[in-house]
Order: C-alpha cells, then structure tokens, then sequence
C-alpha cells in the first residue's frame, strides 16, 4: 500500500473521531425547547405559579439563537426584540405599555441581553432596567434575574441579571412595581407598546423559578449541574425533556401549556453540559450510571481519570489510568472505588461518540470521598456483632420478652459475680504478699484494706449470690 494512501486512511480516521456530533448530549441536559424561527409559539404557565411567586424571586435558564437558519448565517442583531420569560398586562386604557410590564427578560434588537420591570409612571416607564452582554448566535448562554425586595415593601430595592454567571446590577429608579400575581407568566412571548408579541426564536432549556433572589454564588455554583427537585426555595422546574405540556419536576406541578399559532415548539436534543455529582464513602466501591442522550445508537468514553488519592475507576478488573485514556465503555456505567482520605474531592470526564463523531464538549463528574459507610450488623448497629437483645426475635425458642430480660440480668449478675471473686482473690493474694515485706506504720492500713475485703465485699458477694439464687 503506497504512503499516499495510508496518509489518506488517516486523515479519514483523525476526521472521523474529531468530527463534531450534536445529536449525543451526555450529562442531565437531555433534551430542549426548540422554539420556531420566523413562527409563532409560547408557553403559558400557570397562574398558581404567579400567585405563589414571592416579591422577591429569581429566574434562571439556558438558551441559544440558532447559528444557522436553512441555509443562512444568522446574528442575534437581527432587529427583532425576542422575549425569553415575562408577566404582564394592560395599561387602564386597555392598551399594552413597558410602563405596566411586571417583568421582561428579553435580547433586544441589537443582540443585547435585557431585563426590565414596569414603573406604572409615563414618561418614566421603567421601574429597574438593566442591559448585559449581548447574545452570540449558535452558543448556549446561561441568562438568569434576582428581583430583591426588602421585607415589607413592594418595590425591589435590588435587580440583578447575569449572563453566564457575570452580574450586571440595578436599583429601583421610580414610581411603583406593577404586580400582576393574577396573571400568568409566558415563556417566549410579551407584548409591548408596538403593537405585537415579541417571540422567541430559538432554544431555550432547565428552566428554574425560585422563591428567593439569588446570589451571584447561588448562580455560578447551580448553573453546570442539575439540581434536586426537592431543593429548598426552587418554586418550579422545567427539564424540559418530554410530554405534551412543559412538565414542572417539582411537587408544585405547575406545568406549561405550549400555546401554538404560526408555528410550534418541538423537543431535539439539548447542548447544555450539565454534570453531576457522586458522594461516596472512603474505601467504598460505587456504580455510576453515566447519564446521556443521542439521536442514534453511541459509546460512552471516559476522558480523564481522578487523581489516585481521591479513587480509581475500574470497567471490570480493568484498573483506568492515564495510559490507557480515551477508553470506550462496553456499557453506560464504571465502577469507582473511593480511597482511604476522609474530605478528597475529584473529578472524571466523559462524552459520547458513534461513527459521526464525539459530541463537542464532555460532562464532567465529580467525585467526593465522606466517612466510612456504616456497615450494620442485624440488629441495625454500626459494627455491630449481633450480640444486642433486640436482635432475638420474640418469642425465641419459647421464652417471651420479660422471660428473656431475666435470662439476660442473670447473665449479667453471673458475670459481676465471677469479677467479685477474682477481686477477692487478688486482695487476698496482695494482702498476703504485703504481709510477708512490709513491717510498721503500714500495719494499720494493710488491717483496713483487710477489713474491707471481709466485711464490704464478703457482704455484696454474699447478697449478690442470694439474688442470683432467688431468681
């Protein structure tokens, strides 16, 4: 075979392993809201969400103009305002204004991202405005708001919008918030002054609403992991993954209805990265199910290992290490055994990759090492040696409980018994020894020690033998 075209069959398999597939997506971001591009489509939540929204609350979600539309290249500067997440309602004239806007989360028309909220006063109409970095086409880019409202009050005195993390800040300005609990919250849609409904037009997905405004940690440290459904303050939780309506993950249900006219919302496979993290016990062995989503059949491919002190990952008996990297998995889980330091944290990377390619970024799993599990015996006892009565089921071999106690006391008076006569016995032993080398100003205490021996201990032995008798 010529060099020319060895030289050729690699470049074809250096292509292939690097060639980018969008249609796997490993971690806990599986699927997203694909809104149309020119059409006409939203999400109406429910107004029981509205009404349980606190004055203080915060918003978050990943979202991303496509880089393409058909054939043409596409830039967010594209003239059209496009609403992400808003609340509003009519003025008094039954026209609609920013000035009586409850809130907005938009791109403006220059690509800019921004958040506003209504002041009910013309022409002052904004109560807080704030403008973040703008928007790049065909990146998934993380937008969130925290609305802080001081206790008592109705106007916020802080609103904070952060674009990937970053915060841009503002206070309230003038007149009064124009609270809408009775109306509904829209993903995707507001209507202004203009006269038409700003939609969006793009991808939006993990969606979380919370009852309390965040904190630039609060955000930085939630937005690359999924986060427990149960956790504290989280109002509503769209993974947007599956189902006729846009299904809230927490015990609020307060689920969507996709409101449709021009067009329609589909789900496609997401490119949000989110990880997730495995707590495990030092010196224990875990099973991680490695979490992901493709549009055909893929591996799973560990990327990087922890560091050796934190654990060892193993598929089987194969131990992985760096020399061995990339390693495609068999299945969709690895084995992590946790080493012996209380407190060592660590990570692991992994994607997924078919004969299209790998999908363009890894997940990243971290990996923490806590105590030592509990390994109880029968009787529920850590370390235990299934010694403690409660492991003798009742009634056990005939003998009820009560019956059982007294087996037990007995045990137990039979046991002081034998360490009393092993007492006298090294007394006596003792006094002996003592009598025979010590003359003297001892003489009077060897007779105390003597006397204890035969009244006080002859006494309780004596008394403890007759109870044990009576028993």
């Amino acid at each position: 075979m010529s060099s020319n075209i060895l030289i050729v069959l690699f470049l074809v398999a250096f292509c292939l392993v690097n060639a980018q597939n969008t249609g796997i997506n490993t971690g806990g971001a599986y699927y997203a809201l694909r809104f149309p591009d020119a059409g006409q489509a939203s999400v109406t939540l429910p107004e029981a969400l509205s009404v349980d929204l606190p004055l203080s609350f915060s918003f978050e979600a990943w979202i991303m103009l496509p880089g393409t539309v058909g054939r043409a290249t596409v830039t967010t500067a594209d003239g059209l305002y496009k609403s992400v997440v808003s609340r509003y309602t009519v003025r008094p004239d039954g026209t609609y204004h920013n000035a009586y806007a409850d809130f907005n989360l938009q791109v403006q028309k220059d690509g800019n991202i921004n958040f506003f909220m209504g002041s009910g006063m013309m022409p002052s109409f904004y109560g807080a405005i704030v403008t973040g970095s703008s928007l790049p086409a065909g990146v998934w880019t993380h937008v969130a708001f925290s609305v802080h409202t001081p206790t008592g009050k109705t106007n916020p005195d802080t609103v904070t919008l952060f674009v990937n993390g970053q915060p841009f800040s503002t206070t309230w300005k003038v007149g009064n918030r124009q609270l809408h609990e009775d109306n509904p919250i829209h993903l995707g849609a507001y209507l202004n002054q203009d006269g038409d409904v700003k939609w969006w037009r793009g991808y939006m997905d993990e969606i979380r609403i919370w009852a309390d405004a965040l904190t630039a940690t609060d955000v930085t440290t939630r937005m690359h992991s999924s986060v427990d459904p149960n956790t504290p303050e989280l109002l509503a939780y769209y993974k947007c993954d599956s189902g006729s309506v846009l299904i809230d993950s927490t015990s609020n249900h307060f689920d969507g209805q996709f409101v449709t006219a021009a067009g329609s919302i589909q789900y496609q496979i997401s490119g949000v990265k989110l990880g997730f993290e495995v707590d495990a016990a030092r010196q224990s062995t875990s099973q991680i199910i490695l979490l992901g989503v493709g549009s055909s059949p893929f591996s799973y491919v560990i990327e990087s290992v922890p560091d050796s002190t934190v654990g060892l990952l193993k598929v089987g008996n194969t131990v992985l290490f760096s020399d061995n990297l990339p390693y495609t998995l068999p299945g969709n889980s690895v084995t992590f055994v946790a080493g012996s330091t209380e407190g060592k944290t660590g990570s692991f990377k992994y994607y997924g990759a078919n004969s299209g390619g790998r999908e363009p970024n890894s997940t990243v799993v971290t990996l923490s090492v806590g105590r030592s599990a509990c390994n109880p015996d029968a009787c529920g006892v850590c370390g235990g040696d299934n010694s403690s009565c409660s492991c003798l089921p009742t009634p056990y071999k005939g003998y009820s409980n009560a019956e059982l106690q007294k087996i037990l006391l007995i045990s137990e008076l039979e046991q002081s018994l034998s360490l009393l006569t092993h007492i006298e016995m090294h007394l006596e032993q003792a006094s002996d020894a003592l009598d025979e080398v010590i003359e003297g100003n001892v003489s009077d205490q060897l007779s105390e020690v003597q006397d204890f021996h035969d009244v006080c201990l002859t006494d309780l032995h004596s008394n403890m033998k007759a109870f044990l008798d009576e028993l």
